[in-house]
């Protein structure tokens, strides 16, 4: 679910968890609004990156270099650009087919499967109108801990910040893992035999 938080919105998030006054817009020249300006994309992609958010995720199907890599791989492919985070792969792209071998090297994924390779990924999310509300908080939270000692000089704001942030990633996380189905774990002859 779409929120309705703007980038203005969440600069002023963060800013109330440190009890500092709200910015007006993101181009009023406050020193705080030039920090969060300078800072917001780092850490809007860090938090993207760290867990394949439903609202960030999508799909490619991507076609084979024509080159192969030097050694070591049969093929690679050039990641999605604003591709963020590079869910593991499966056989057709099925979320319980089987495994592929895989590695990322800058912007490339190199591999012995075959192409078309289909991928999921997590994308830069630009429009903070996509962003789950959760998310909203977590970023907001994410930015209050960054700037905490900055603004404030004081541990018990970082401290606070950092709490406030730990407790909505959780929150976050445990409620987009709740919004698609558990992948059933690849298994295949030899397991199923071994494990009877």
């Amino acid at each position: 679910m779409p929120s309705t938080a703007s980038r203005i919105d969440i600069y002023n998030m963060a800013l109330d968890l440190l009890e500092e006054a709200p910015a007006t817009s993101t181009s009023d020249g406050k020193a705080t609004t030039n920090w969060l300006n300078r800072n917001y994309a780092t850490a809007r992609d860090g938090e993207l990156r760290k867990h394949p958010w439903n609202f960030a995720v999508a799909r490619a199907e991507l076609p084979k270099e024509a080159s192969a890599p030097a050694f070591g791989w049969a093929s690679q492919f050039v990641l999605p650009p604003g591709c963020l985070m590079v869910m593991p792969p499966n056989a057709g792209g099925a979320q319980n087919g089987a495994p592929i071998a895989y590695e990322i090297e800058g912007n490339r994924l190199l591999t012995n499967a075959s192409a078309p390779l289909r991928l999921r990924y997590v994308q830069r999310v630009e429009n903070e109108g996509e962003f789950d509300p959760l998310f909203v908080e977590v970023l907001a939270g994410k930015l209050a801990f960054k700037m905490a000692h900055w603004l404030t000089g004081k541990r018990s704001f970082t401290d606070r910040a950092l709490q406030i942030y730990q407790e909505a990633l959780a929150a976050a996380r445990l409620a987009d893992a709740l919004e698609s189905t558990f992948p059933n774990v690849y298994g295949d002859e030899v397991i199923d035999i071994r494990s009877l």
